[in-house]
């Protein structure tokens, strides 16, 4: 793939990343919006390319960073597309009510909003920060705030756990994962992985 083409590709991201993308997909398209997945995984080629775009390349200005999340293989560009005198177009509009709740749907399953971002908002842009591109679970180690408050609420909704969902992940929520792994009966390692999560989001 040339340095120059998008990536839109779903499995290109992180096993986790793509777990999380599929299920906000579903909830998403439930509502009849038409999702449209602008860009996944990025390599720092194409980063770098894009940074350079408005600064010593002619253009407008694409990025205000070289060091993205696409990189990282847990990031997505995510806008809806709708029928505009007989073409799909994709709507580039934080004020759309669609891309509202594009949103609201892409944080309820984990993921940073990059419209919600005090400096440089970017509303097509989702983001699991801090999570290694190859990571196959999310534990007290290798989590953030928004992953954490997901792995919470559902944790509370299977077992009544009723932890405070404040995205500190603590020895409550290792025990309350411990004790959900133990009821699959699973090791008791304080980790949500790709079978824990799917268990999870079912």
């Amino acid at each position: 793939m040339a340095y120059t083409e998008q990536c839109r590709d779903v499995s290109e991201l992180n096993i986790l990343c793509q777990m999380l993308l599929e299920k906000a997909l579903i909830e998403i398209r439930s509502v009849g919006i038409n999702p449209l997945i602008v860009e996944t995984y990025r390599t720092q080629a194409r980063q770098n390319y894009l940074y350079s775009v408005g600064r010593t390349v002619t253009g407008t200005k694409v990025t205000w960073t070289q060091a993205s999340i696409h990189t990282s293989k847990n990031a997505v560009d995510l806008v809806p597309q709708r029928n505009i005198n007989g073409k799909m177009t994709a709507i580039w509009n934080a004020g759309d009510k669609e891309t509202k709740k594009i949103i609201e749907t892409m944080v309820k399953y984990g993921f940073e909003a990059g419209a919600n971002w005090a400096v440089s908002p970017d509303s097509p842009h989702f983001q699991i920060k801090n999570v290694s591109s190859s990571a196959k679970s999310y534990s007290e180690d290798n989590t953030n705030t928004y992953i954490t408050k997901l792995i919470q609420k559902l944790l509370n909704t299977k077992m009544k756990a009723e932890l405070i969902v404040d995205g500190k992940w603590g020895a409550k929520t290792t025990r309350a994962v411990n004790k959900f792994r133990a009821q699959q009966g699973w090791v008791e390692d304080g980790k949500v992985g790709i079978q824990t999560l799917k268990k999870l989001l079912a």
